[in-house]
Formats: structure tokens, sequence, C-alpha cells
């Protein structure tokens, strides 16, 4: 029976890259497609995305979702359009001011000023909005997956309570390391915005708080990808908040050493089905 996989990103080829991550959920979400699996993928709709170039169509049952985010109540909506030449269908979730970088270079840049720049927020409301789209869709996933710090706050935002969601409660997280950034770092009045006043003090650093970290901690398999010797795992390894907080956790570290063969996306998706087992 074909199992239900929600996959979270913040990048795609060829709607938007930056670094690996976005070649990794191109050709990894296509081998569970090609596998036919139940395999639904997530991305923010950047301004710079084209709409006609990749006939991205309404959702109609996704079309004015309530969101509510650090106390706000907002409306979301979400689009959707094929991955070119494959299978894969990515669900697009719209906002125009959190998702408006017109440059794909500086996707995760901050303008001073202007609150709505901020990655805490972009990928707060992102965390946020994608469960509540499983309430949209009445489908519940088996295994949720969050790639790299952009999508680390959906642990936390579930497993802390701060979201009740009856289709995500069951599901297993993973959390899939790709890099180690500063732009992990996150204020803690974010946290106290969103009503977190007890945030354990060994994620805290200078009065900001390691979301990767805090994602690992509360995520039941921890997958650390190594794409063409980005070597993810060894930027953590000598941590020691991260011995601490993945002691006893499935960890698995997974290689894709040729991007342009098929045979090794077979190979990790084997690879990953087996861990998360």
């Amino acid at each position: 029976m074909a199992k239900r996989y929600y996959f979270l990103t913040s990048e795609i080829v060829p709607f938007a890259e930056t670094y690996e991550l976005a070649t990794f959920s191109k050709e990894f979400p296509n081998v569970f497609i090609e596998r036919k699996e139940d395999f639904r993928v997530m991305m923010p709709k950047y301004e710079f995305i084209s709409e006609r170039r990749y006939i991205l169509r309404e959702v109609i049952r996704l079309r004015e979702m309530e969101v509510e985010f650090k106390g706000m109540k907002l409306k979301a909506a979400v689009k959707s359009a094929f991955i070119p030449n494959t299978k894969v269908q990515v669900y697009f979730l719209e906002n125009e001011n959190y998702y408006s970088p017109k440059d794909p270079e500086q996707l995760y840049e901050e303008i001073e000023d202007n609150e709505d720049t901020r990655n805490y927020n972009r990928f707060g409301y992102f965390a946020v909005s994608s469960l509540v789209t499983l309430e949209y869709l009445r489908w519940k996933p088996e295994i949720i997956i969050c790639n790299d710090w952009q999508m680390a706050l959906l642990p936390f935002y579930l497993r802390k309570g701060l979201v009740k969601n009856d289709f995500a409660s069951e599901a297993k997280l993973v959390y899939v390391v790709h890099s180690r950034s500063e732009k992990a770092l996150y204020p803690i009045d974010f946290f106290e915005q969103i009503g977190v006043k007890d945030m354990d003090d060994k994620f805290v650093v200078n009065g900001k708080v390691d979301i990767s970290l805090l994602a690992m901690s509360l995520a039941d398999n921890i997958i650390f990808v190594d794409i063409q010797g980005t070597n993810s795992y060894s930027q953590y390894s000598r941590n020691t908040i991260y011995k601490k907080v993945t002691k006893g956790k499935p960890v698995t570290k997974l290689s894709v050493k040729d991007v342009e063969d098929p045979d090794e996306w077979q190979k990790v998706a084997d690879e990953f089905a087996a861990a998360i087992e």
C-alpha cells in the first residue's frame, strides 16, 4: 500500500535554486512518485516564479484558508503546478508580503526595517500554513519531511502544541539536514511573540535560538544529506548540543555522488525509506 509523504522545502529546481537543497527537492520526490507513493510537495510561491511559464493553477479548496500566525488572522492561498518533465505536483503557498524577493539569488535576504522579510516570519508562516493546508485537503500524511533550517519550525509548532492539528498529530517527523547556516539562528523575541516563554537554554546563544538543533530535538528521525561533498554531518557532529539532543535518536547519513545519475537517487530513496521504518 502506498505511503503518504508530505515533503516541505523552500526551493526546487527550476522554480527557485540557491544551493543543493533545490536539486534534492526535485530529484528525490520524483523517485517516490514513480514508485506510486502518495507524495505531496509544498514550497513558497516567490514573486519571481512565473505563473504563466510554469502554468500555476488555483486549487479550489485551498483558495481561502484561514491561518492564525503571531496572533493575526490571515488568509492563505495555494496554487499548484508540476515540476517540468515529471509527474511531481507542487503546492505553492502564496503571500505577497513574506515571499516578495524579486531576485532568486536573494531568497533569504532580510531587509532592514522590513519585518515581513525576516526569515522567522517567512518560514514561521509557512510552517503554520502547511499544517492548516492538511485540514483543508482532509489528508493525513504518515511522514512529514522537513528540509533544512527553513522548515525547522514545523516540528516545534506541532510537538509543542502551538498548532493543534489532527491531520498531522500522528505523523512521523523527519528532519533532513542539508547545511549549517547562521540564518538558522532566530531571535528569542520571535518565540515570545508566538507564546513561548520557557525556551530551553541549551538552544539559546546570545539571545538567538538555533532552530536546526531545536528541530533535531523534536524530530523522530534525523537525516543528513551529502550532495557531491557538501558533508552536512561534519558541520554538526562535533557540536556538544547536537550530541545531547540526538542521543538515542536514529541518525542517518545519505550521500549523492552524482546528481545526474538516476541510480543514485534510487539508492538514496531506498536508504531513506529503510532509515525511517
